[in-house]
């Protein structure tokens, strides 16, 4: 019922290859299903990216091994995203959360670089550990049923019935980093990859690594030639 459009992308989340996903979601038989629909969308002309989440435990090998199979499937790109603990740490464990993340993606990032990541440079080397930058989910609103999520997907506190209430009746400035705990460990992409788009935080040369990514031949089926 849905004719495919070039704005318009299916976006399927998967963690892993078979055994790590369905293990991750405790539901044997989900990474099959998700192969059967990726398919069945390229088949009838859709464009398709896949979100995969990498936790303080995602083996860097098995995505690699992910995403070979699912460029056979000519998937159209890839999300990381990190994960998000809903538990308050105290402050050595979130300092060691960091830092076990940072390592994390600068292992991930190493392993499936060559493959079409759809995600800013800059906020990927902040993902890395590389950079700091200031959350501003305010610049990346999420809108429900219910309205529009108060201050963000992650932390749902309420919810907002305009756009304008979401930005004059949230008090932003008790969110963040160093301001809420339950920002404390949060790098995901509601606050930081916009942050990153919007040149916060900048740093020389951030202007031209911006501009050269979606001219570097990294977005679209095109990949360089190690693949």
């Amino acid at each position: 019922m849905i004719p495919p459009y070039s704005q318009f992308f299916f976006n399927v989340r998967l963690d892993g290859t078979r055994p790590v996903h369905d293990g991750r979601v405790a539901k044997p038989g989900t990474f099959v299903e998700a192969l059967d629909g990726i398919q069945a969308a390229k088949n009838a002309g859709f464009f398709v990216v896949v979100t995969s989440v990498v936790y303080p435990d995602t083996d860097p090998r098995d995505l690699e091994s992910l995403y070979e199979q699912l460029h056979s499937l000519h998937v159209d790109g890839y999300f990381l995203s990190p994960f998000y603990p809903r538990e308050k740490l105290c402050r050595d464990g979130s300092s060691r959360f960091r830092e076990m993340m940072h390592q994390r993606f600068r292992e991930v990032s190493e392993r499936v670089n060559s493959y079409n990541l759809m995600i800013s440079p800059i906020y990927l080397e902040y993902l890395r550990g590389e950079r700091e930058l200031h959350c501003s989910a305010w610049a990346s609103p999420v809108y429900g049923p219910r309205g529009w999520s108060e201050p963000c997907s992650k932390q749902s506190v309420g919810y907002a019935a305009t756009y304008k209430d979401l930005l004059e009746k949230v008090a932003w400035e008790n969110y963040g980093r160093g301001l809420n705990l339950s920002c404390e460990n949060c790098q995901c992409h509601d606050g930081y990859e916009t942050a990153a788009l919007m040149g916060m935080n900048a740093k020389a040369g951030d202007f031209w690594k911006m501009l050269a990514w979606p001219f570097g031949g990294d977005l679209g089926e095109k990949r360089n030639e190690e693949r």
